[in-house]
Protein backbone atom coordinates (compact mmCIF):
# COMPACT_ATOMS: atom_id res chain seq x y z
CA UNK A 1 0.00 0.00 0.00
CA UNK A 2 1.25 3.50 -0.95
CA UNK A 3 2.37 6.06 1.61
CA UNK A 4 -0.16 8.73 2.87
CA UNK A 5 0.78 11.58 2.14
CA UNK A 6 -0.28 14.88 3.47
CA UNK A 7 -0.25 17.72 0.93
CA UNK A 8 -1.13 21.49 0.44
CA UNK A 9 -2.73 22.80 -3.13
CA UNK A 10 -2.62 26.29 -4.03
CA UNK A 11 -4.62 27.67 -6.94
CA UNK A 12 -4.49 30.95 -8.22
CA UNK A 13 -7.62 30.86 -11.15
CA UNK A 14 -8.70 32.48 -14.35
CA UNK A 15 -11.01 34.80 -11.99
CA UNK A 16 -7.44 36.30 -11.02
CA UNK A 17 -9.71 36.92 -7.51
CA UNK A 18 -6.89 35.48 -4.85
CA UNK A 19 -5.65 32.90 -3.79
CA UNK A 20 -7.33 28.97 -2.71
CA UNK A 21 -4.93 27.04 -0.35
CA UNK A 22 -6.68 22.88 0.56
CA UNK A 23 -5.09 20.58 2.55
CA UNK A 24 -5.65 16.95 1.37
CA UNK A 25 -4.10 13.58 2.84
CA UNK A 26 -4.09 10.51 -0.06
CA UNK A 27 -1.90 7.84 -2.09
CA UNK A 28 -2.54 10.00 -5.23
CA UNK A 29 -4.71 7.41 -6.12
CA UNK A 30 -8.11 5.89 -4.31
CA UNK A 31 -7.48 7.43 -1.44
CA UNK A 32 -8.55 11.08 -0.32
CA UNK A 33 -8.86 12.75 2.87
CA UNK A 34 -10.51 16.54 2.44
CA UNK A 35 -9.17 18.89 4.90
CA UNK A 36 -9.48 22.59 5.85
CA UNK A 37 -9.67 25.16 3.21
CA UNK A 38 -8.80 29.18 3.01
CA UNK A 39 -9.18 31.36 0.74
CA UNK A 40 -6.86 34.67 0.69
CA UNK A 41 -8.47 37.85 -1.67
CA UNK A 42 -5.91 40.09 -3.77
CA UNK A 43 -6.91 43.58 -3.06
CA UNK A 44 -7.46 45.13 -6.07
CA UNK A 45 -4.36 47.33 -6.44
CA UNK A 46 -2.63 43.75 -6.59
CA UNK A 47 -5.31 42.50 -9.44
CA UNK A 48 -4.44 45.79 -11.51
CA UNK A 49 -1.01 44.54 -11.48
CA UNK A 50 -2.24 40.69 -12.43
CA UNK A 51 -3.98 42.47 -15.56
CA UNK A 52 -0.79 44.55 -16.47
CA UNK A 53 0.50 40.98 -16.42
CA UNK A 54 -1.87 39.05 -19.34
CA UNK A 55 -0.51 42.24 -21.14
CA UNK A 56 3.09 41.76 -20.69
CA UNK A 57 2.60 38.12 -21.32
CA UNK A 58 1.48 38.09 -24.57
CA UNK A 59 4.90 39.45 -26.23
CA UNK A 60 6.53 35.81 -24.88
CA UNK A 61 7.90 33.14 -27.35
CA UNK A 62 9.71 31.18 -25.09
CA UNK A 63 8.04 30.13 -21.43
CA UNK A 64 11.05 31.31 -19.27
CA UNK A 65 11.03 34.79 -20.59
CA UNK A 66 9.81 37.42 -17.91
CA UNK A 67 9.21 40.39 -20.21
CA UNK A 68 8.04 43.85 -18.58
CA UNK A 69 7.04 43.36 -15.42
CA UNK A 70 6.77 39.78 -15.12
CA UNK A 71 10.08 38.62 -13.34
CA UNK A 72 8.71 41.32 -10.12
CA UNK A 73 5.16 40.10 -10.28
CA UNK A 74 6.40 36.37 -10.15
CA UNK A 75 8.34 37.01 -7.08
CA UNK A 76 5.96 38.79 -5.18
CA UNK A 77 2.94 36.56 -6.35
CA UNK A 78 5.24 33.64 -5.24
CA UNK A 79 5.62 36.05 -1.76
CA UNK A 80 2.04 36.50 -1.90
CA UNK A 81 1.41 32.41 -1.86
CA UNK A 82 4.02 31.98 1.03
CA UNK A 83 1.77 34.39 3.58
CA UNK A 84 -1.03 32.07 2.57
CA UNK A 85 0.29 28.79 3.49
CA UNK A 86 1.54 30.26 6.60
CA UNK A 87 -1.80 31.95 7.47
CA UNK A 88 -3.32 28.21 6.76
CA UNK A 89 -1.23 26.73 8.77
CA UNK A 90 -2.22 29.00 11.97
CA UNK A 91 -5.52 28.59 10.95
CA UNK A 92 -5.31 24.45 10.70
CA UNK A 93 -2.68 24.85 14.02
CA UNK A 94 -0.60 22.78 11.42
CA UNK A 95 3.70 23.42 11.62
CA UNK A 96 5.54 22.67 8.19
CA UNK A 97 6.60 19.55 9.41
CA UNK A 98 2.92 18.51 9.03
CA UNK A 99 3.14 18.63 5.34
CA UNK A 100 4.97 16.49 2.96
CA UNK A 101 4.19 18.66 -0.05
CA UNK A 102 2.60 21.78 -2.00
CA UNK A 103 1.21 21.71 -5.09
CA UNK A 104 1.56 25.23 -6.87
CA UNK A 105 -0.59 25.46 -9.78
CA UNK A 106 0.39 29.80 -10.31
CA UNK A 107 -0.72 32.33 -12.22
CA UNK A 108 -1.83 31.60 -15.62
CA UNK A 109 -0.90 34.45 -17.73
CA UNK A 110 -0.37 32.84 -21.61
CA UNK A 111 -1.95 29.84 -22.85
CA UNK A 112 -1.00 29.05 -26.45
CA UNK A 113 -2.27 25.23 -26.83
CA UNK A 114 -1.71 25.71 -30.11
CA UNK A 115 2.11 26.63 -30.11
CA UNK A 116 2.55 24.49 -27.27
CA UNK A 117 3.26 27.36 -24.59
CA UNK A 118 1.70 27.45 -21.44
CA UNK A 119 2.95 30.11 -18.82
CA UNK A 120 1.68 29.92 -14.79
CA UNK A 121 4.08 32.45 -12.95
CA UNK A 122 5.14 30.85 -9.67
CA UNK A 123 8.49 30.39 -8.82
CA UNK A 124 8.97 26.79 -7.14
CA UNK A 125 11.96 27.05 -5.55
CA UNK A 126 11.39 30.44 -3.97
CA UNK A 127 8.35 29.42 -2.46
CA UNK A 128 10.24 26.23 -1.28
CA UNK A 129 12.81 28.14 0.62
CA UNK A 130 9.85 30.51 1.97
CA UNK A 131 7.87 27.72 3.31
CA UNK A 132 10.41 25.18 4.37
CA UNK A 133 7.92 22.26 2.50
CA UNK A 134 9.34 20.48 -0.77
CA UNK A 135 6.75 21.97 -3.72
CA UNK A 136 5.75 20.74 -6.96
CA UNK A 137 4.94 23.56 -9.62
CA UNK A 138 4.85 23.44 -13.56
CA UNK A 139 2.27 20.57 -13.77
CA UNK A 140 1.31 21.94 -17.20
CA UNK A 141 4.35 22.02 -19.60
CA UNK A 142 5.46 17.89 -19.99
CA UNK A 143 1.65 17.43 -20.85
CA UNK A 144 2.15 19.98 -23.86
CA UNK A 145 6.27 18.23 -24.87
CA UNK A 146 4.26 15.62 -25.38
CA UNK A 147 1.30 16.91 -27.60
CA UNK A 148 -0.84 17.27 -25.09
CA UNK A 149 -3.53 21.16 -24.59
CA UNK A 150 -1.75 21.02 -21.01
CA UNK A 151 -5.29 21.22 -19.51
CA UNK A 152 -7.37 20.22 -17.97
CA UNK A 153 -5.25 18.27 -15.32
CA UNK A 154 -8.04 17.94 -12.60
CA UNK A 155 -10.06 14.68 -14.24
CA UNK A 156 -7.62 12.79 -12.47
CA UNK A 157 -8.86 14.34 -8.87
CA UNK A 158 -12.74 14.19 -9.88
CA UNK A 159 -12.11 10.61 -10.90
CA UNK A 160 -10.60 9.77 -7.46
CA UNK A 161 -13.72 11.39 -5.69
CA UNK A 162 -16.12 9.93 -7.96
CA UNK A 163 -16.68 7.02 -6.42
CA UNK A 164 -18.45 8.43 -3.72
CA UNK A 165 -21.77 9.30 -6.09
CA UNK A 166 -24.18 6.36 -6.17
CA UNK A 167 -24.09 4.50 -9.40
CA UNK A 168 -27.76 4.69 -10.72
CA UNK A 169 -26.81 8.70 -10.77
CA UNK A 170 -23.82 7.91 -13.30
CA UNK A 171 -22.02 9.04 -16.39
CA UNK A 172 -21.26 11.70 -13.97
CA UNK A 173 -20.28 15.56 -15.55
CA UNK A 174 -18.06 17.45 -12.87
CA UNK A 175 -17.84 20.88 -14.43
CA UNK A 176 -15.59 23.83 -13.12
CA UNK A 177 -17.10 27.33 -13.51
CA UNK A 178 -14.27 29.34 -13.19
CA UNK A 179 -12.56 32.43 -15.06
CA UNK A 180 -12.91 29.12 -17.90
CA UNK A 181 -15.29 26.17 -17.50
CA UNK A 182 -13.71 22.91 -17.94
CA UNK A 183 -15.72 19.70 -17.47
CA UNK A 184 -14.82 16.15 -16.72
CA UNK A 185 -16.85 12.81 -18.09
CA UNK A 186 -16.44 10.03 -16.09
CA UNK A 187 -18.29 6.52 -16.31
CA UNK A 188 -18.16 3.18 -14.80
CA UNK A 189 -16.29 1.89 -17.27
CA UNK A 190 -13.31 3.90 -16.35
CA UNK A 191 -14.21 6.35 -19.10
CA UNK A 192 -12.37 9.92 -18.55
CA UNK A 193 -12.68 12.15 -20.61
CA UNK A 194 -11.94 16.36 -20.10
CA UNK A 195 -11.63 19.41 -21.85
CA UNK A 196 -12.39 22.95 -21.32
CA UNK A 197 -16.20 23.49 -21.93
CA UNK A 198 -15.93 27.36 -22.52
CA UNK A 199 -15.84 31.20 -20.93
CA UNK A 200 -17.25 30.95 -17.67
CA UNK A 201 -17.13 33.64 -15.12
CA UNK A 202 -14.55 35.70 -17.23
CA UNK A 203 -17.13 37.25 -19.26
CA UNK A 204 -19.26 38.17 -16.79
CA UNK A 205 -16.73 39.80 -14.41
CA UNK A 206 -14.50 41.48 -17.23
CA UNK A 207 -18.48 43.13 -18.04
CA UNK A 208 -19.43 44.62 -14.98
CA UNK A 209 -15.91 45.78 -13.74
CA UNK A 210 -15.96 47.47 -17.33
CA UNK A 211 -19.59 48.92 -16.64
CA UNK A 212 -20.28 49.16 -13.08
CA UNK A 213 -17.07 49.09 -11.45
CA UNK A 214 -17.46 46.41 -9.25
CA UNK A 215 -14.90 43.29 -9.83
CA UNK A 216 -17.96 40.44 -10.52
CA UNK A 217 -22.11 40.21 -10.76
CA UNK A 218 -22.33 38.97 -6.69
CA UNK A 219 -25.13 35.77 -6.78
CA UNK A 220 -26.09 36.70 -10.84
CA UNK A 221 -28.35 40.26 -8.82
CA UNK A 222 -27.32 42.06 -11.64
CA UNK A 223 -27.86 39.86 -14.45
CA UNK A 224 -31.03 38.61 -12.40
CA UNK A 225 -32.40 42.53 -13.77
CA UNK A 226 -32.13 41.91 -17.40
CA UNK A 227 -33.12 40.23 -20.09
CA UNK A 228 -31.21 37.45 -22.78
CA UNK A 229 -30.37 39.52 -25.73
CA UNK A 230 -30.07 36.25 -28.31
CA UNK A 231 -28.41 37.61 -30.91
CA UNK A 232 -25.31 38.41 -28.59
CA UNK A 233 -25.56 35.00 -27.33
CA UNK A 234 -25.67 33.23 -30.50
CA UNK A 235 -22.63 35.13 -31.56
CA UNK A 236 -20.73 33.40 -28.63
CA UNK A 237 -21.97 30.14 -28.90
CA UNK A 238 -21.68 29.80 -32.77
CA UNK A 239 -17.90 29.98 -32.45
CA UNK A 240 -15.90 27.61 -34.05
CA UNK A 241 -14.45 26.40 -30.39
CA UNK A 242 -17.66 24.64 -30.16
CA UNK A 243 -17.88 22.68 -33.62
CA UNK A 244 -14.25 21.82 -33.78
CA UNK A 245 -13.55 17.79 -33.83
CA UNK A 246 -11.16 18.37 -31.45
CA UNK A 247 -11.50 19.81 -28.50
CA UNK A 248 -8.72 22.38 -27.17
CA UNK A 249 -8.47 24.31 -24.18
CA UNK A 250 -8.85 28.17 -23.74
CA UNK A 251 -6.54 31.21 -23.24
CA UNK A 252 -8.82 34.09 -21.12
CA UNK A 253 -8.17 36.05 -23.86
CA UNK A 254 -9.54 33.51 -26.31
CA UNK A 255 -13.41 35.26 -25.95
CA UNK A 256 -13.96 38.78 -25.15
CA UNK A 257 -16.60 40.57 -23.85
CA UNK A 258 -19.15 42.56 -25.70
CA UNK A 259 -18.65 46.05 -26.46
CA UNK A 260 -20.32 48.85 -24.81
CA UNK A 261 -22.82 49.88 -27.06
CA UNK A 262 -23.87 46.46 -27.75
CA UNK A 263 -25.93 45.87 -24.35
CA UNK A 264 -26.68 48.29 -21.38
CA UNK A 265 -25.62 46.69 -18.26
CA UNK A 266 -27.83 43.98 -17.06
CA UNK A 267 -29.00 42.86 -20.31
CA UNK A 268 -25.39 42.66 -20.95
CA UNK A 269 -24.67 40.26 -17.82
CA UNK A 270 -27.90 38.20 -18.07
CA UNK A 271 -26.55 37.26 -21.65
CA UNK A 272 -23.25 36.71 -20.10
CA UNK A 273 -24.68 34.40 -17.85
CA UNK A 274 -26.71 32.31 -20.64
CA UNK A 275 -23.36 32.05 -22.35
CA UNK A 276 -21.89 30.69 -19.21
CA UNK A 277 -24.55 27.99 -19.26
CA UNK A 278 -25.08 27.07 -22.73
CA UNK A 279 -21.59 26.38 -23.37
CA UNK A 280 -21.20 23.78 -20.50
CA UNK A 281 -24.17 22.10 -22.72
CA UNK A 282 -23.23 22.80 -26.22
CA UNK A 283 -19.24 21.53 -25.14
CA UNK A 284 -21.06 18.08 -23.53
CA UNK A 285 -22.74 17.23 -26.98
CA UNK A 286 -18.60 16.39 -27.47
CA UNK A 287 -19.29 13.46 -25.27
CA UNK A 288 -20.02 9.80 -25.76
CA UNK A 289 -22.96 9.17 -23.82
CA UNK A 290 -25.52 11.33 -22.20
CA UNK A 291 -24.56 12.83 -18.59
CA UNK A 292 -26.92 11.90 -16.06
CA UNK A 293 -25.49 14.23 -13.33
CA UNK A 294 -23.83 17.15 -13.36
CA UNK A 295 -21.87 18.18 -10.49
CA UNK A 296 -21.03 21.97 -10.24
CA UNK A 297 -18.23 23.99 -8.18
CA UNK A 298 -16.30 26.64 -8.85
CA UNK A 299 -17.27 30.86 -8.37
CA UNK A 300 -19.85 30.26 -11.16
CA UNK A 301 -22.10 27.86 -9.06
CA UNK A 302 -22.95 30.62 -6.62
CA UNK A 303 -23.97 32.76 -9.95
CA UNK A 304 -28.07 31.80 -9.24
CA UNK A 305 -28.61 33.08 -12.86
CA UNK A 306 -26.01 30.61 -14.22
CA UNK A 307 -27.16 28.39 -11.93
CA UNK A 308 -31.11 28.87 -12.80
CA UNK A 309 -30.32 28.09 -16.69
CA UNK A 310 -27.52 25.40 -16.73
CA UNK A 311 -30.40 23.56 -14.55
CA UNK A 312 -33.15 24.28 -17.01
CA UNK A 313 -30.88 23.58 -20.42
CA UNK A 314 -29.57 20.10 -18.27
CA UNK A 315 -33.25 19.35 -17.39
CA UNK A 316 -34.05 19.46 -21.24
CA UNK A 317 -32.17 16.50 -22.09
CA UNK A 318 -32.81 14.48 -18.77
CA UNK A 319 -29.84 15.38 -16.68
CA UNK A 320 -29.79 16.82 -12.93
CA UNK A 321 -27.76 19.29 -11.90
CA UNK A 322 -26.42 19.44 -8.32
CA UNK A 323 -23.82 21.63 -6.82
CA UNK A 324 -20.39 19.96 -5.37
CA UNK A 325 -22.18 21.15 -1.28
CA UNK A 326 -25.25 19.12 -2.38
CA UNK A 327 -23.02 15.86 -3.60
CA UNK A 328 -21.07 16.41 -0.27
CA UNK A 329 -17.75 18.20 -1.72
CA UNK A 330 -16.92 21.45 -1.30
CA UNK A 331 -16.92 23.87 -4.48
CA UNK A 332 -14.37 26.25 -3.17
CA UNK A 333 -11.53 24.12 -2.43
CA UNK A 334 -11.83 21.47 -5.17
CA UNK A 335 -9.47 23.10 -7.52
CA UNK A 336 -6.62 23.66 -4.73
CA UNK A 337 -7.78 20.20 -3.55
CA UNK A 338 -6.89 18.70 -6.97
CA UNK A 339 -3.03 20.53 -7.11
CA UNK A 340 -2.64 19.12 -3.74
CA UNK A 341 -3.59 15.39 -4.76
CA UNK A 342 -1.68 16.11 -8.36
CA UNK A 343 1.10 16.89 -6.22
CA UNK A 344 1.55 13.66 -4.60
CA UNK A 345 0.57 11.89 -7.88
CA UNK A 346 3.52 14.19 -9.71
CA UNK A 347 5.87 13.06 -6.46
CA UNK A 348 5.01 8.93 -7.16
CA UNK A 349 5.47 9.17 -10.98
CA UNK A 350 1.87 8.44 -11.30
CA UNK A 351 0.25 10.03 -14.44
CA UNK A 352 -1.40 13.41 -14.10
CA UNK A 353 -2.83 14.21 -17.95
CA UNK A 354 -4.19 10.90 -20.04
CA UNK A 355 -5.40 10.82 -23.77
CA UNK A 356 -9.35 11.32 -22.90
CA UNK A 357 -8.22 15.04 -20.82
CA UNK A 358 -5.65 16.47 -22.71
CA UNK A 359 -5.31 14.79 -26.52
CA UNK A 360 -2.01 12.99 -25.31
CA UNK A 361 -0.88 9.83 -27.24
CA UNK A 362 -0.57 7.95 -24.21
CA UNK A 363 -0.62 8.88 -19.92
CA UNK A 364 1.48 11.67 -19.24
CA UNK A 365 3.30 12.30 -15.79
CA UNK A 366 4.24 16.05 -15.15
CA UNK A 367 5.76 18.67 -12.60
CA UNK A 368 8.80 19.75 -11.46
CA UNK A 369 10.13 19.25 -7.62
CA UNK A 370 11.74 21.75 -5.90
CA UNK A 371 13.08 20.22 -2.76
CA UNK A 372 13.10 22.61 0.49
CA UNK A 373 16.24 23.18 2.39
CA UNK A 374 16.32 22.49 5.37
CA UNK A 375 19.57 23.42 6.71
CA UNK A 376 22.31 25.36 3.89
CA UNK A 377 26.62 25.43 4.03
CA UNK A 378 28.60 27.25 1.71
CA UNK A 379 29.03 23.65 -0.38
CA UNK A 380 26.33 21.64 0.98
CA UNK A 381 22.11 21.30 1.48
CA UNK A 382 19.98 19.32 3.52
CA UNK A 383 16.82 18.32 2.54
CA UNK A 384 13.64 15.89 2.84
CA UNK A 385 13.77 12.29 1.28
CA UNK A 386 11.99 11.52 -1.53
CA UNK A 387 10.05 8.39 -2.79
CA UNK A 388 12.69 6.30 -4.76
CA UNK A 389 15.81 7.72 -2.18
CA UNK A 390 16.13 4.14 -1.05
CA UNK A 391 18.23 3.75 -3.85
CA UNK A 392 20.29 6.30 -3.11
CA UNK A 393 20.85 4.64 0.79
CA UNK A 394 21.57 1.40 -1.19
CA UNK A 395 24.60 2.86 -2.88
CA UNK A 396 25.54 4.71 0.44
CA UNK A 397 25.62 1.78 2.54
CA UNK A 398 25.56 -1.52 0.01
CA UNK A 399 29.33 -2.47 0.65
CA UNK A 400 30.56 -4.10 3.59
CA UNK A 401 33.09 -0.87 3.61
CA UNK A 402 30.33 1.47 3.83
CA UNK A 403 27.89 -0.28 6.25
CA UNK A 404 30.35 -1.55 8.71
CA UNK A 405 29.73 1.78 11.41
CA UNK A 406 25.77 1.99 10.30
CA UNK A 407 22.47 0.40 11.26
CA UNK A 408 22.76 -3.11 11.40
CA UNK A 409 25.86 -3.04 10.35
CA UNK A 410 25.69 -5.41 7.15
CA UNK A 411 24.82 -3.86 3.79
CA UNK A 412 21.80 -2.32 3.05
CA UNK A 413 19.10 -3.51 0.95
CA UNK A 414 16.28 -2.30 -0.74
CA UNK A 415 13.55 -3.02 2.48
CA UNK A 416 16.11 -2.23 5.01
CA UNK A 417 16.79 1.34 3.34
CA UNK A 418 13.15 1.78 2.77
CA UNK A 419 12.27 0.84 6.51
CA UNK A 420 14.93 3.60 7.85
CA UNK A 421 13.53 6.08 5.44
CA UNK A 422 9.87 5.76 6.87
CA UNK A 423 11.18 6.17 10.63
CA UNK A 424 13.06 9.39 9.27
CA UNK A 425 10.21 10.81 7.53
CA UNK A 426 7.90 9.67 10.95
CA UNK A 427 11.13 11.63 12.90
CA UNK A 428 10.63 14.52 10.89
CA UNK A 429 7.45 14.87 11.44
CA UNK A 430 6.78 14.67 14.97
CA UNK A 431 9.91 16.39 16.01
CA UNK A 432 11.02 18.70 13.06
CA UNK A 433 14.12 17.08 12.33
CA UNK A 434 15.62 13.88 11.67
CA UNK A 435 17.89 12.03 9.39
CA UNK A 436 17.81 14.04 6.31
CA UNK A 437 19.30 13.73 2.45
CA UNK A 438 22.56 15.80 2.07
CA UNK A 439 23.12 16.70 -1.49
CA UNK A 440 25.23 19.78 -3.12
CA UNK A 441 24.42 22.96 -2.72
CA UNK A 442 23.39 22.66 -6.40
CA UNK A 443 20.99 20.03 -5.67
CA UNK A 444 23.15 18.07 -8.49
CA UNK A 445 25.14 15.32 -6.36
CA UNK A 446 23.76 13.45 -3.84
CA UNK A 447 26.66 13.62 -0.79
CA UNK A 448 25.10 11.42 2.22
CA UNK A 449 22.97 11.62 5.08
CA UNK A 450 23.40 13.61 8.28
CA UNK A 451 20.86 15.03 11.01
CA UNK A 452 19.67 14.93 14.53
CA UNK A 453 17.38 12.53 15.83
CA UNK A 454 15.59 12.05 18.88
CA UNK A 455 15.88 8.45 21.34
CA UNK A 456 13.10 8.65 23.47
CA UNK A 457 14.36 5.81 25.69
CA UNK A 458 17.75 7.78 26.57
CA UNK A 459 16.07 11.19 26.45
CA UNK A 460 18.65 12.46 24.21
CA UNK A 461 19.58 14.21 21.09
CA UNK A 462 22.13 12.42 18.44
CA UNK A 463 24.12 13.49 15.65
CA UNK A 464 24.79 11.49 12.80
CA UNK A 465 26.21 11.65 8.89
CA UNK A 466 27.49 9.36 6.22
CA UNK A 467 29.29 10.36 3.50
CA UNK A 468 28.84 8.72 0.31
CA UNK A 469 32.28 6.84 -0.67
CA UNK A 470 33.38 8.63 -3.68
CA UNK A 471 33.17 11.89 -1.73
CA UNK A 472 35.31 10.62 1.29
CA UNK A 473 38.13 13.17 2.30
CA UNK A 474 37.07 16.03 1.19
CA UNK A 475 35.70 17.99 4.56
CA UNK A 476 31.80 17.31 3.82
CA UNK A 477 31.53 15.46 7.13
CA UNK A 478 33.23 18.17 9.13
CA UNK A 479 31.36 20.63 6.42
CA UNK A 480 28.01 19.41 8.28
CA UNK A 481 28.53 18.33 11.32
CA UNK A 482 29.63 21.47 12.61
CA UNK A 483 26.41 23.69 10.65
CA UNK A 484 23.88 21.00 12.63
CA UNK A 485 25.33 21.48 15.64
CA UNK A 486 25.26 25.09 15.15
CA UNK A 487 21.47 24.72 13.89
CA UNK A 488 20.61 22.65 17.71
CA UNK A 489 21.62 25.13 19.59
CA UNK A 490 20.71 28.28 17.65
CA UNK A 491 17.54 27.14 17.10
CA UNK A 492 17.19 26.16 20.92
CA UNK A 493 16.32 22.51 20.07
CA UNK A 494 17.81 21.32 23.14
CA UNK A 495 20.85 21.92 26.24
CA UNK A 496 22.90 19.03 25.08
CA UNK A 497 23.84 16.96 22.29
CA UNK A 498 25.82 13.53 21.76
CA UNK A 499 27.56 11.83 19.15
CA UNK A 500 28.93 8.47 18.83
CA UNK A 501 31.80 6.46 16.43
CA UNK A 502 32.78 3.08 16.31
CA UNK A 503 36.43 2.89 17.92
CA UNK A 504 37.79 1.84 15.15
CA UNK A 505 36.27 4.71 12.75
CA UNK A 506 39.29 7.06 13.14
CA UNK A 507 37.61 9.81 10.73
CA UNK A 508 34.38 9.87 12.20
CA UNK A 509 36.68 10.33 15.92
CA UNK A 510 38.83 12.75 14.68
CA UNK A 511 35.76 14.94 13.23
CA UNK A 512 33.56 15.01 16.50
CA UNK A 513 36.70 16.06 18.15
CA UNK A 514 37.72 19.02 16.05
CA UNK A 515 34.18 19.93 15.51
CA UNK A 516 34.01 20.32 20.11
CA UNK A 517 32.78 17.23 21.02
CA UNK A 518 34.05 16.18 24.44
CA UNK A 519 34.77 12.40 24.57
CA UNK A 520 32.61 11.03 27.73
CA UNK A 521 32.70 7.17 27.62
CA UNK A 522 32.77 3.77 26.05
CA UNK A 523 29.60 2.25 25.15
CA UNK A 524 28.45 -1.61 23.67
CA UNK A 525 26.26 -0.56 20.51
CA UNK A 526 25.07 -4.24 18.78
CA UNK A 527 28.23 -5.95 20.53
CA UNK A 528 30.34 -3.59 19.10
CA UNK A 529 32.86 -1.00 21.28
CA UNK A 530 31.98 2.49 20.47
CA UNK A 531 33.11 5.93 21.78
CA UNK A 532 30.62 8.28 23.24
CA UNK A 533 30.54 12.44 23.10
CA UNK A 534 28.68 15.43 23.86
CA UNK A 535 28.42 18.95 23.55
CA UNK A 536 26.26 21.30 26.06
CA UNK A 537 25.12 24.70 25.25
CA UNK A 538 27.88 26.17 27.40
CA UNK A 539 30.53 24.82 25.43
CA UNK A 540 28.91 25.79 21.86
CA UNK A 541 28.48 28.97 22.88
CA UNK A 542 32.42 29.44 23.67
CA UNK A 543 33.22 27.63 20.89
CA UNK A 544 30.90 30.18 18.63
CA UNK A 545 32.16 33.29 20.91
CA UNK A 546 35.42 32.22 19.98
CA UNK A 547 34.94 31.50 15.48
CA UNK A 548 31.00 33.12 15.16
CA UNK A 549 31.24 31.30 11.61
CA UNK A 550 30.14 28.15 13.31
CA UNK A 551 26.82 29.49 12.93
CA UNK A 552 24.52 28.16 10.42
CA UNK A 553 23.91 29.60 7.29
CA UNK A 554 20.10 28.85 7.16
Amino acid sequence: MAEIRTAIGLMSGTSMDGIDVALVRTDGEAVVERGGFLSVPYEPAFRERLKQALEDAKAIKQRDERPGELSRMERDLTLRHAQAVALFLQQEKLKREDIDLIGLHGQTVLHRPDEALTVQLGDGPLLADETGIDVVYDMRANDMVHGGQGAPLVPVYHQALAHQIPGHQWPVCFVNIGGISNLTFLDRDGTIIGFDSGPGNTLIDQWVEAHAGIPYDDGGRIASEGSVIMPLAERYLDNPFFTASTRRSLDRNDFRPPEGHEAELSDGARTLAFVSAAAILKSAGHLPTPTKTYVICGGGRLNQTIMADLVRLAGEKGARVVTAEEADFDGDAMEAEAWAYLAVRSARGLPLTFPGTTGVKAPVIGGVLAPSVILRTPRLVLTRWLDGDEERLVELHGTPETSAYVGHGKPWDRDYARERLAGWRTGFHRHGFSTLKLMTASGSQFVGRAGISWYEDAQVHQLAYSIERSKWGMGYAGEIASALVGWFFEAEIGQRLEAMAHVDNAASLHILKKTGFRDIDMRTVRGEPCRFFEMTRAVYADLANASPSRKPTS
